[in-house]
């Protein structure tokens, strides 16, 4: 009887403790126009955040890709549904950076955030990432046991002379070309149709890339990378990746 007692004791200070932690308050951030601000929440409601968040990924990629079964084909149809369904915004509109979620609620993004956001959804499709955020932020990802590079704001991605995905390796050695996400070569006399106002010629565009890719880490250095060192806010998403994210913070 007195073990039944001092068990229901303790599941009753456990349940306790529990309700203290979830009220407790802990910050959230939030970025408008590039000003960062914190506000409180309590951890229940950053639970439920988080888990919600998960979910909608999930089901997200998952009815982006459906019946689609080739890894490449899957990539370039969720940057195309990317491309596709977040706009530029619009002058005079606020860039809000909360969460990647709130890109897909806004369907509005800055041009980090366009990679920002492919990076997560390609992480819940187990695609490993980086997060290159630079003055031209792209997505990195790894296919076929090798790295390649797409830039889904300008719908666009990069490929050898067999007109597979281009390894980083030969993108910093002038081995590639520019196709969008149809899979079409871009057009040299019809650059604005696809960069806008940015570039004036073919030759500036591959002169750009060419800089941006010489930046880029190599494809041993990103394998050797700690994958929460790689994504951005990409790796973190998932709560059983987020737990092992606080763990590696203490420890690291």
């Amino acid at each position: 009887m007195k073990k039944i007692n001092y068990l229901s004791l303790f599941f009753l200070i456990l349940i306790f403790v529990i309700l203290i932690i979830l009220n407790k308050e802990t910050p959230r951030k939030i970025a408008i126009n590039y000003d960062k601000f914190e506000y409180k929440i309590p951890v229940y409601l950053g639970v439920f955040d988080l888990f919600n968040r998960h979910f909608n990924y999930k089901y997200l990629v998952k009815q982006i890709n459906v019946n689609q079964y080739n890894k490449e084909n899957i990539i370039l149809n969720t940057a195309k549904w990317v491309n596709q369904n977040i706009q530029k915004i619009p002058e005079g509109v606020d860039l809000v950076d909360s969460d990647p979620l709130t890109i897909v609620k806004r369907r509005l993004g800055e041009q980090y955030q366009f990679s920002d956001l492919l990076c997560v959804f390609l992480i819940y499709l187990n695609i490993d990432v980086y997060f290159f955020n630079s003055i031209d932020p792209l997505t990195i990802f790894k296919v076929n046991n090798y790295w390649s590079v797409l830039d889904p704001y300008y719908g666009v991605y990069f490929i050898n002379e067999n007109e597979n995905f281009a390894s980083i390796e030969e993108l910093k050695t002038s081995k590639w070309e520019i196709v969008n996400l149809d899979s079409q070569k871009i057009n040299p006399l019809d650059i604005q149709d696809t960069f806008f106002q940015n570039f004036q010629n073919y030759d500036q565009v591959k002169e750009h890339y060419q800089k941006v890719f010489n930046d880029i880490k190599s494809s041993k250095q990103l394998d050797e990378m700690n994958i929460f060192n790689r994504g951005g806010r990409a790796y973190i998403q998932n709560p059983f990746n987020r737990v092992r994210y606080e763990v590696h913070k203490i420890f690291n």
